[in-house]
């Protein structure tokens, strides 16, 4: 067994670094040895011998995930697939009331489409009656996940409340400032009798 790598862990170093300098020159090749090599440190002072035997557990546990990653790891069930597939299932009432009570999606929604705290709850409601409606015609009783919720929202939001164009009105001026032409006066261009 021979990898190119493994992991060193911050409490690896934390321990180590308390030992004398020796130890530590025992210590550090151990471990590299052990965990790329599979090499087994036979002429180990006490006190390098016991910090190697507190670590080697944590390298055991780490070469046993590499080598089953390399075989593709375990193969899911059919219940665990089946199981992963059925795991969401807030109903359409459990999804608005986490909407209306996220206080940072309600913010969110609110600055996108431009709507107040209870405009945002009318249409919590009309979302709730329509996600209802999906219920009994398609027997539907619940988003695939809550994303898929938020997203619902949103889309259905864009259809049911169609966002108006909001133009600024342009300012007026004051006949002071602009003369206005009289009538009769010659705008530059060419009348269709003079042709």
């Amino acid at each position: 067994m021979d990898r190119e790598s493994f992991i060193f862990y911050r409490s690896f170093y934390e321990a180590i670094r308390c030992m004398p300098s020796d130890v530590q020159a025992e210590i550090y090749p151990a471990i590299c040895e052990y965990a790329l090599f599979g090499k087994i440190p036979k002429s180990l002072s006490e006190v390098a011998k016991g910090m190697f035997t507190l670590i080697k557990p944590n390298i055991d546990v780490n070469t046993a995930r590499f080598e089953n990653g390399k075989k593709g790891g375990r193969k899911r069930t059919k219940k665990q697939v089946a199981s992963a597939e059925s795991a969401y299932v807030l109903t359409y009432e459990q999804e608005v009331e986490q909407m209306r009570n996220d206080e940072k999606w309600r913010i969110t929604i609110c600055e996108d489409f431009n709507i107040t705290a209870e405009e945002y709850d009318k249409r919590l409601s009309r979302f709730l009656d329509r996600c209802n409606d999906d219920k009994a015609r398609k027997g539907k009783e619940h988003h695939d996940s809550f994303v898929d919720c938020q997203s619902h929202l949103r889309y259905w939001m864009t259809k049911a409340y169609p966002q108006q164009q909001t133009t600024i009105p342009q300012a007026i001026p004051d006949n002071s400032s602009v003369p206005f032409p009289e009538v009769g006066d010659d705008f530059g261009g060419m009348d269709y009798e003079e042709q």
